[in-house]
């Protein structure tokens, strides 16, 4: 079965930053704004060939992300608008990605409440310890994400050790049927922990995930710097009904530019096959070379996703044109053999 996708992307970011001079007698007369915020509005089109069949995708999205800060209290809010027109039938939603309160008792003391995304995890394109997260997909990782409902304790302190820095985080989530159900689809209390070491450059994490309805969860991740242009990072959750998967990866960055990443993921079990990386192994490469040939506001890209139980992969070559003011022009090429 043949597959081939053409998508034209096009994102256009809110950017705040205008040229201006000052000299020190007009410092004071700089007020400080008690909010900031940004957004993009993004639009796709893509053709798609299956077999016979074709289809013409259009998809729209809408991202803002507004902050406002008060004394020792920042309200920060996330919203995301989607738009979707496959061969002429229509869809479209509005999600509160992220809406929470966060007061700084003092440079050590936080607490957050409200729906939020924790981001747990080192790796790029998948993160076996977001047990608190939603998955990310991968042919967008970095993309913003719907959080849960939470009331969050953070603990913070730089030291003067071979551990630079320790962090602790608490979590406590209410699921219900109507709440935060992804989670679980019931009544249940889940709490959650991560303390952060930074030991020498080694950033490590450890989690405990408890749940009084469902499975409780364990497990670790790092990543460290071998050298300024190369990292590695890693990560391994397991849950105490016997499944576990495990993620280990490296970022290399060569002097002419050409970012390498490569990440190769592992999982006792297979899982339903309507969610990204469901069978048991995976490799995922992918290659950015900035400015090749010395062509300015141009970066070229390669990723290849490769399921190694069945042997099949998914290949997408593209391009990034930045040199419009707040405007990228995103076209590639996908294909699974």
């Amino acid at each position: 079965m043949g597959r081939f996708l053409f998508s034209i992307s096009i994102l256009s970011s809110t950017l705040i930053a205008n040229d201006y001079g000052f000299n020190f007698d007009e410092l004071e007369a700089i007020e400080i704004k008690s909010y900031e915020y940004n957004g993009y509005i993004k639009g796709d089109y893509k053709y798609q060939e299956l077999d016979e069949n074709y289809k013409n995708i259009y998809l729209g999205e809408f991202f803002l992300n507004y902050k406002y800060f008060k004394d020792n209290y920042t309200f920060h809010l996330d919203i995301m608008a989607n738009y979707e027109n496959i061969d002429n039938k229509e869809d479209d939603k509005t999600t509160l990605n992220q809406g929470f309160l966060n007061y700084k008792y003092d440079d050590n003391h936080q607490v957050y409440i409200g729906k939020k995304s924790p981001k747990w995890g080192k790796g790029y394109y998948i993160n076996p310890i977001a047990f608190i997260d939603i998955k990310k997909d991968p042919n967008n990782p970095e993309a913003s994400r719907e959080g849960f409902t939470q009331l969050n304790y953070k603990y913070n302190k730089v030291l003067n050790s071979s551990i630079k820095n320790i962090a602790f985080d608490m979590v406590y989530i209410k699921t219900t049927k109507n709440n935060n159900e992804e989670l679980y689809n019931e009544n249940s209390n889940i709490l959650a922990f991560k303390t952060y070491l930074l030991y020498k450059d080694i950033d490590i994490d450890l989690i405990y995930s408890y749940s009084d309805k469902d499975y409780n969860k364990i497990g670790f991740d790092f990543s460290t710097n071998i050298k300024t242009n190369f990292e590695i990072h890693g990560e391994y959750g397991r849950f105490d009904n016997g499944y576990y998967s495990y993620l280990l990866g490296l970022k290399y960055l060569t002097l002419d530019e050409l970012t390498i990443l490569s990440e190769y993921y592992s999982q006792n079990k297979t899982q339903e096959k309507n969610i990204p990386f469901w069978d048991k192994r995976y490799i995922i490469n992918s290659f950015t070379q900035k400015e090749p040939f010395d062509i300015l506001y141009f970066n070229l890209y390669y990723k290849n996703i490769y399921n190694i139980d069945d042997n099949s992969h998914q290949n997408k070559l593209g391009f990034i044109y930045s040199g419009i003011k707040n405007l990228e022009l995103d076209t590639s090429i996908s294909k699974n053999p």
